[in-house]
């Protein structure tokens, strides 16, 4: 279906107003349509509930970091390529400051914004790495999907409270967890290639040792091939 821009426009803005000035609670897509000088058939078309709207906030932010984004950091590192993609959401998001914060206040309350909003920031984790150029298949894809969003969620804590120009704390934030998460993907790569050839050398030693047994073998006995310790920790992968 094709939107009326101008419609969309008039009734975004009064939604903008409601949550800044009533709070989320008090969102009634009618009544939104009533004060904006919509008809309430038209307005139904352009938003069917008020997620409709959240979704639509998402959606502008979304366009807003494509056109910010600098298409020439191709040839940067990864990580450097990631960073600039989600400082260039975070620029974006400042037009629409109030709000969010609004919102993201309301979601602590509200479960079912709270899931909305979760919802639509896994697509947001897909386009960070998309745009990053990033692969995201594979095992390997998931977890810098995750820690992409992960890094982001701790940065955007920064940024609820960063009220500087350039945002610097929240970019110090996301430089950091950035570094870290690109140091847990490596050493998480580095034991995922580890494993098939000490799972190869296990099969191979158990082969050696069961042919060369004799009848007098205490079979009782488990042959164990043992293999370095790999700590189970928690971490944060990240794209390399």
């Amino acid at each position: 279906m094709d939107h009326n821009p101008e419609i969309r426009q008039r009734l975004f803005e009064e939604f903008s107003q409601v949550v800044m000035t009533r709070g989320w609670r008090a969102v009634s897509c009618a009544e939104i349509a009533t004060k904006a000088d919509i008809d309430i058939k038209l307005a139904f078309l352009e938003y069917r509930d008020r997620y409709a709207y959240v979704s639509d906030l998402v959606r502008r932010i979304d366009e807003a970091m494509l056109e910010s984004y600098d298409p020439d950091m191709g040839d940067e590192p990864a990580r450097e390529r990631l960073f600039d993609v989600i400082m260039a959401r975070f620029d974006a998001m400042q037009g629409h400051r109030d709000l969010i914060l609004e919102l993201n206040k309301a979601a602590r309350r509200d479960p079912m914004l709270g899931l909305h909003l979760l919802t639509l920031s896994r697509l947001t984790g897909e386009w960070f790495l998309d745009i990053s150029r990033i692969s995201p298949a594979g095992l390997s894809g998931m977890a810098r999907s995750k820690g992409a969003l992960l890094a982001y969620a701790r940065a955007f804590s920064v940024w609820i409270g960063d009220d500087s120009a350039d945002l610097a704390k929240t970019m110090a934030t996301l430089d950091k967890f950035l570094k870290k998460g690109e140091k847990a993907l490596h050493r998480a790569e580095k034991i995922a290639c580890a494993l098939p050839r000490m799972g190869k050398s296990c099969r191979k030693s158990r082969r050696r040792s069961r042919s060369g047994a004799g009848d007098d073998a205490v079979k009782d006995e488990p042959i164990v091939s043992e293999g370095p310790s790999v700590d189970g920790g928690s971490m944060a992968p990240m794209p390399s």
